[in-house]
């Protein structure tokens, strides 16, 4: 709630009730010649001044008022209808390997990077709907499509606890230790069938080689090809350092720096072919720093269409100045006999 004015420029008007009391009007009396005489003998008077004060007041409030003084707001009005995005993220072992910069010259692992960049990539998107897919040997809808991002964001720190959990005992994770490409795609497809959105988007995450030897193993290119004829475009992240190392303890418990095995890269000519056949595009995210930049191209490919509308609710607020105005001015004049005296 702001104060202001309709028509500030009519505030100039103010210097007329600075005249009032800068200006001493001469009195005719003065010309008489018995005048300063006196002036001499009676106690000079304060009423000329009361009197110029009521009236410079007076003239103060009217100028306020047709000033128009108003209370109120600028009420932004936005339309809440944005793009379907469906962040699907690679759930399986080798997120834990910490080849990623951290920004700060440390080490970070795969997890920790993509799940701060997935947060900070939400917060962008205020006017969209947003869900969450993670996948391993299978895939599970974490969170379905909603506007309420802080419920995404609680899902994907819920989602990052557990499995740093199961990895901390030794076990494979939450779905799996593998990378099963197009169960993941084809998971977040089942929750993107809503025709009347502005635009429909997955942004599939992943660290590794598509696991083909999975039993329940789905070809991550017939899911792409689902993908495009439902109108809905892919794009890839492919996360790690291709050239990158990991760290590991020996049998001393000492920590050696190791170069990464292939399985363990992640296979950005396969995760072209899937985009492409999607209409998006694949993007190679080494570190921290990478994978924001990576997110930020992604926001600038997939803009929210957005429905803004301002209006002004502001009430007037002039009537009291106005009749405060007016009868001070009234009561200056009434009074003036009274207040005559020796200035």
């Amino acid at each position: 709630m702001i104060f202001r004015f309709a028509d500030p420029w009519l505030l100039c008007g103010l210097i007329l009730p600075l005249l009032v009391l800068i200006l001493r009007p001469s009195r005719g009396a003065a010309a008489f010649g018995a005048f300063p005489l006196a002036a001499q003998v009676l106690r000079p008077s304060r009423g000329p001044v009361v009197q110029r004060l009521l009236l410079a007041l007076g003239l103060t409030l009217l100028v306020i008022a047709v000033a128009r003084p108003q209370y109120g707001k600028t009420v932004v009005e936005r339309a809440q209808a944005g793009r379907d995005l469906m962040l699907v993220i690679d759930l399986s072992g080798s997120m834990q390997i910490d080849d990623m910069d951290d920004g700060k010259g440390g080490r970070a692992d795969r997890m920790a990077a993509v799940v701060n960049a997935a947060k900070a990539f939400i917060t962008k998107r205020a006017d969209d709907r947003i869900g969450l897919v993670f996948f391993g040997d299978n895939a599970l809808t974490s969170c379905p499509l909603t506007y309420d991002h802080e419920t995404v964001r609680q899902f994907l720190d819920r989602t990052e606890r557990q499995q740093r959990d199961l990895w901390a005992k030794d076990q494979q994770g939450l779905l799996g230790g593998n990378t099963n490409l197009g169960l993941g795609l084809g998971t977040a497809l089942k929750a993107m069938r809503d025709p009347n959105a502005k635009g429909r988007a997955i942004i599939l995450i992943t660290d590794g080689v598509d696991s083909r030897q999975l039993r329940q193993w789905v070809d991550p290119l017939l899911a792409a090809r689902q993908a495009d004829r439902l109108g809905v475009r892919v794009h890839g992240i492919g996360v790690g350092n291709p050239q990158g190392t990991r760290t590991a303890r020996d049998m001393f418990g000492r920590i050696q720096v190791i170069p990464l095995q292939g399985e363990l890269l992640p296979d950005l000519s396969r995760l072209d072919a899937i985009t492409r056949l999607a209409d998006g595009k694949a993007f190679a995210a080494n570190d921290k720093k990478g994978l924001d930049e990576v997110f930020s191209r992604i926001d600038a490919l997939e803009p929210t269409p957005r429905t803004v509308r301002e209006r002004d609710d502001f009430a007037d607020r002039w009537f009291w100045c106005l009749a405060a105005g007016l009868a001070l001015s009234a009561l200056a004049l009434a009074l003036e006999p009274r207040l005559r005296g020796v200035p």
